[in-house]
This record gives C-alpha cells, sequence and structure tokens, in this order.
C-alpha cells in the first residue's frame, strides 16, 4: 500500500495518541490524592438551608426582641378598689428624671427615673402606676401601666421615699419629648398593716 498523505497523517495521529496514552500511565502526581468525600448528611443543601435559618431565627429571638420582664414584673396585678383609691392620693411622685442608652445590639431604651413618697399612714407592699406619654397635640401617644414598687422584700412605710426606674424599648415617634404623667393604678397594702 502506497502511503498518502492522509494514511501517514491518521498513523501519526494514532501514533501520537498511543505514546501520550503511554506516558500518562507512567506520569506519578507528587501530591496526594484528593480523598473522596463523604455522602454525610451535612453536605444535603436543604439541611444546610435549615440550619442556616433555625440559627437566624436563634439570632433574633436572643438578640432583637429586647428584654424580657421579670416574672414578678409581668404578674403584677395590685388591687385598686376605694381603699386604695382613697390612699392613692397621699403618694407623691417626683425628681423624675429621663435618659436614653443604647444596648449592646444597638437597641435605643428609655429610662424614666423618679421617687415616690408615701405621705399616709400605713405600709405599702406594691405600686403599680400608669405612665402616659403624650404628642405635640397632648394626645396619647403610649399608655402603659407597670409595678414601680413589688417584690418580696418591696416595703415603703409611711413618710418615706421609694426611688424607681422603668424601661421603655419603644417610644412612639409622635412623643413630644416632655416628662410623661404618672399615677398611680393599683396598691397593695403590707400584711401587717391590713
Amino acid at each position: 500500500m502506497k502511503p498518502t498523505c492522509r494514511n501517514l497523517l491518521f498513523s501519526g495521529w494514532h501514533w501520537a495518541a498511543k505514546i501520550g496514552k503511554k506516558m500518562q500511565d507512567g506520569f506519578e502526581s507528587p501530591l496526594p490524592e484528593p480523598e473522596k468525600e463523604s455522602a454525610g448528611i451535612f453536605r444535603h443543601p436543604a439541611v444546610i438551608a435549615v440550619a442556616t435559618l433555625l440559627s437566624l431565627a436563634a439570632v433574633y429571638l436572643l438578640f432583637f426582641r429586647g428584654p424580657a420582664p421579670s416574672p414578678s414584673a409581668r404578674q403584677t396585678r395590685f388591687p385598686f378598689g376605694p381603699a386604695e383609691r382613697a390612699y392613692a392620693a397621699k403618694l407623691q411622685f417626683g425628681n423624675f428624671e429621663m435618659s436614653r442608652a443604647e444596648s449592646f445590639i444597638h437597641q435605643e431604651v428609655t429610662y424614666l427615673a423618679g421617687d415616690v413618697l408615701n405621705s399616709g399612714d400605713r405600709t405599702l407592699s406594691g405600686i403599680e402606676a400608669t405612665i402616659e406619654f403624650q404628642d405635640d397635640m397632648k394626645q396619647i401617644a403610649l399608655k402603659e401601666t407597670r409595678p414601680i414598687l413589688f417584690g418580696s422584700t418591696a416595703l415603703l412605710p409611711p413618710g418615706k421615699t421609694a426611688h424607681f426606674e422603668i424601661s421603655f424599648d419603644h417610644l412612639p415617634p409622635s412623643w413630644n419629648m416632655q416628662l410623661p404623667s404618672v399615677e398611680v393604678a393599683g396598691l397593695q397594702f403590707a400584711r401587717s398593716d391590713r
């Protein structure tokens, strides 16, 4: 058979492929062979997505829900019947101060601090007050009832003053930046005083 250009070209490519295959088989890489990855459950995209969502939910609950009120503050509801209403006039609020602070999660908290004087003749073990913030038109912007004297060791004898501090996580933007009004919303007389 007479060699033609086409035959020579084909046989050249065929010969080069054989030589290349032999060279490739004889070549050893100096790098170690990569280990096969295990097909574990944590490699699945759905599991990664669920884990990410659960992590984000945990971060939200821990940092962005704000401080939870103490159990005693949440469950406190003092009576405010005729005897308590009559005695409420003997409580005097004063020395109010407002301040703001930023928490470590960059949430602004507003504090209302003040004193309450018991000018009556009975010892108190609990006081609840309604705090009312107003807007520029003297409308109610925020109204909350909070305990200001509570707990098993909290007592306010006659003629004595107690200091209180209440925090507010979210004040409405319509608030007129003036001191809020504070009024008695509930009283508890000490047990020995009943």
